[in-house]
């Protein structure tokens, strides 16, 4: 795409602030009190509340590089290029026999993790999602009422990067303004936005359609305006928050780039003694290898993909798998890399009359140029905005046919069964690019699973 050629060229290395180290080497000790491995959204964030005491020493190990001066990660509406980018693990999952097809799986390879790599939609599930999690666990602190206090701390809702008035747009009552990551609303509407809005306020509140005002308040069933992670026009993510200036500078906290972690090692000394405070790392693809200890844990928050992983790799898992990849089993836990839960989303298109869509800078260089220009002087225009600005909450008749087979996956009637992002542009072969606006359904309750399929 145009802007591939634009922009991957502005993946610039850069370490401007902080104890963000390249080379093993750099690390002034090998024993900390905790090893963090993954610098995503969980690792980020526990560093950070670590480190709030200034006598644990903290490392964090990133697989990935900087997110500094990254423009394909700090500008919005460039998320859907870093599928696939340098950016990416570019991982690939397998559809199974109904699919029969191979899918983008992206996942973040930079500091930040996914945050760094989404698209930046915020939504925090509904009341019935959180009180089921709590029901299952047994854990009260699950609960949506309980789990509000933990949710403000991380959300600082913020003004549009335009001072555009936001009144009637959110509830001010269900969010925080003083919390660690920014969250805030859409500074910009085009034809699509305004029309959407203006027809879910049209049908009136009986509607499956209607208009709702906040959909992260625990009862989203509707259509409302989008909430994303930006701040002033820029990418919000656990790198710019968690480790933002005013953390990454603290001394007790460490972070190595490029540090890909092969195992955790166990260093029990009695027979069944399953303690793991080693960690086993490299940067040169295992030529060299090198190790770290935790005096008090090791944390493993590598995300979906890697935390299995490493966990195989180092001998935790089912033990046939285990034995037919030549790993000794340590600790023989045949539910690592299994269960995985997805949500897939499809992209449908339609080509439209409106000439104020993303297709048109996608087609035109000059215009591509220009928007980048302001977005680099300004921090705003359409580049500043996430691509869902609007989106739509559904649940599937209590009477469809579907359930006469199988039982409602959802935990409870307000809690919906697909959502449907509306993006302002599309995908398309023809030539020239056609004005084209998206409506995209995710599935939010999938009842199948998924394995991870790992070589060591």
């Amino acid at each position: 795409m145009l802007w591939s050629a634009l922009f991957l060229l502005s993946l610039l290395p850069g370490l401007s602030h902080g104890i963000l180290l390249e080379k093993f080497q750099d690390l002034k000790r090998n024993k900390f009190d905790f090893v963090v491995i993954g610098g995503g959204n969980a690792g980020n964030t526990v560093a950070n509340r670590l480190t709030e005491n200034p006598d644990y020493h903290v490392l964090v190990l990133e697989a990935g590089g900087s997110n500094e001066n990254v423009l394909l990660s700090m500008v919005p509406k460039f998320c859907v290029e870093t599928i696939g980018s340098a950016i990416d693990w570019n991982y690939t999952a397998q559809g199974g026999p109904v699919l029969n097809r191979d899918m983008d799986y992206p996942r973040g390879f930079i500091l930040g993790g996914s945050s760094s790599v989404n698209c930046m939609i915020y939504t925090r599930g509904t009341r019935e999602d959180w009180d089921r999690y709590a029901n299952v666990t047994g854990d009260s602190g699950w609960s949506w009422d309980n789990i509000q206090p933990y949710v403000r701390k991380n959300e600082r809702f913020t003004p549009p990067f335009d001072g555009h008035n936001t009144t009637g747009e959110f509830d001010p009552s269900v969010h925080s303004f003083d919390g660690m990551n920014s969250v805030t609303l859409s500074g910009l509407r085009h034809q699509l936005d305004t029309q959407v809005i203006q027809a879910s306020k049209a049908v009136g509140n009986d509607s499956d359609f209607r208009f709702v005002l906040d959909m992260n308040s625990g009862n989203h069933l509707g259509i409302g305006f989008g909430q994303s992670t930006v701040l002033n026009g820029t990418r919000s993510s656990s790198a710019t928050s968690y480790l933002g200036p005013q953390y990454i500078n603290r001394p007790n906290l460490h972070v190595l780039l490029h540090a890909h972690v092969t195992r955790i090692l166990s260093t029990g000394t009695a027979k069944n003694d399953l303690t793991f405070q080693g960690v086993e790392l490299s940067q040169d693809s295992g030529a060299t290898v090198h190790t770290v200890s935790a005096t008090k844990e090791v944390v493993l928050s590598a995300g979906s993909i890697a935390t299995p992983q490493i966990l195989m790799n180092s001998g935790i898992g089912d033990r046939k798998t285990l034995t037919n990849l030549g790993i000794q089993t340590v600790h023989h836990l045949p539910s690592v890399g299994q269960n995985l839960t997805e949500q897939p989303l499809l992209s449908y298109n339609w080509v439209v009359t409106a000439n104020d869509t993303d297709s048109e800078a996608a087609r035109n260089a000059t215009l591509a140029a220009e928007q980048l220009k302001q977005w680099n002087d300004t921090r705003s225009g359409p580049l500043a905005n996430a691509p869902g600005l609007d989106l739509g909450w559904f649940r599937l008749p209590a009477n469809a046919s579907i359930f006469e087979e199988f039982e409602d996956p959802s935990p409870g009637p307000n809690t919906a069964h697909i959502e449907i992002q509306f993006v302002n542009g599309g995908f398309s072969l023809e030539t020239p690019l056609p004005n084209l606006i998206g409506a995209n359904p995710a599935l939010l309750c999938p009842t199948s699973r998924m394995s991870h399929s790992f070589s060591s």
